[in-house]
């Protein structure tokens, strides 16, 4: 995944992933998402130090595996 804007490419992630809570930490400088409340398999946080790996993070947790 290539990234040219950061905000585009975290809005284009809040969009594929409606239910799920997705920022940048200012204060930590990594990307983060937090499940939807009864999500089947992740109950924690996720992090990522860049978007190509919290969008791999978020696809794995959604059963899909190719973006």
């Amino acid at each position: 995944m290539s990234v040219g804007d950061p905000e585009a490419e975290l809005e284009r992630l809040r969009r594929r992933y409606p239910r799920w809570r997705i920022w940048h930490g200012r204060a930590t400088g990594e990307y983060w998402a937090l499940p939807p409340p009864g999500h089947p398999v992740v109950r924690e946080l996720i992090s990522a130090t860049d978007l190509a790996d919290l969008a791999r993070r978020l696809a794995q947790a959604e059963g899909q595996h190719d973006l």
